[in-house]
């Protein structure tokens, strides 16, 4: 049972300092942010920066060796391309967000295929990942993610591998489940574009801390020619280092 309210953060680092091995230099060095409740937050940066072992200090992945990690939220994430199971149809792929849950299989069916419909994909129940395109494994992965009613969303560079008229799709789905059910959204990606149109906060990494904290109060949903939000658009690329 989640103990957050709307006065208090649902995610928080404090001083945190990671590192995979002993030996080597600190993926995140002394990294401190809160999440408040139904916030959207982005944080971008160049490879190696630290953005995905954030994501891991959340789910439990990894444990900070310096600082804390508070989380009290009902947490999920969605992965990169899906991160299906190809031997399991799209409606065991959904079932498979009930793991842990005391449901019978009837309901886990009819609650899978509300998911589904909400998506739009209701009709590839019986399909297999590998019949399915790239925007339509991504839609499975949010079902799977959304029907254990998470407090707390996690994605990890959804939109990288999709065309852009199909990453346009799903960040405008992305935002409505964000509207809609209220989620806290905790997002990393490579796309500066994409951080500007869905954010309200943006945190860019360098060497493992964060290096600006980006504002962005425009409302939504935006428009990529609007100038203000090309203005911000320019304004974070320049706080970000070359990876090279």
């Amino acid at each position: 049972m989640s103990t957050t309210n709307n006065h208090e953060p649902i995610l928080s680092f404090k001083d945190v300092t990671f590192a995979y091995e002993p030996h080597v230099p600190a993926t995140l060095k002394d990294v401190s942010f809160e999440l408040p409740k139904d916030s959207f937050t982005v944080i971008v940066g160049p490879s190696g920066s630290g953005k995905s072992t954030i994501l891991r200090l959340v789910t439990g992945l990894d444990k900070a060796q310096k600082g804390s990690v508070q989380n009290t939220a009902r947490t999920r994430m969605i992965f990169q391309g899906g991160a299906l199971l190809p031997w399991e149809t799209t409606l065991n792929n959904v079932k498979v967000g009930f793991t842990g849950r005391k449901m019978s299989e009837a309901q886990k069916t009819h609650d899978a295929m509300a998911a589904l419909t909400e998506l739009g994909i209701d009709t590839l129940g019986d399909s297999y990942p590998r019949h399915l395109s790239g925007g339509q494994r991504q839609r499975v992965g949010i079902a799977r993610a959304l029907v254990s009613s998470p407090e707390l969303l996690l994605l990890d560079e959804p939109f990288s591998a999709l065309d852009i008229e199909t990453s346009k799709r799903l960040s405008d789905e992305v935002l409505r489940i964000h509207s809609e059910q209220h989620i806290t959204m905790l997002m990393v990606s490579h796309s500066v574009e994409d951080a500007v149109m869905l954010a309200d906060r943006i945190l860019v990494f360098k060497d493992g801390h964060i290096a600006e904290e980006i504002p962005v109060s425009l409302p939504r949903p935006r428009t990529i020619t609007d100038p203000e939000v090309q203005a911000i658009i320019k304004h974070v690329q320049g706080t970000i280092p070359s990876s090279g």
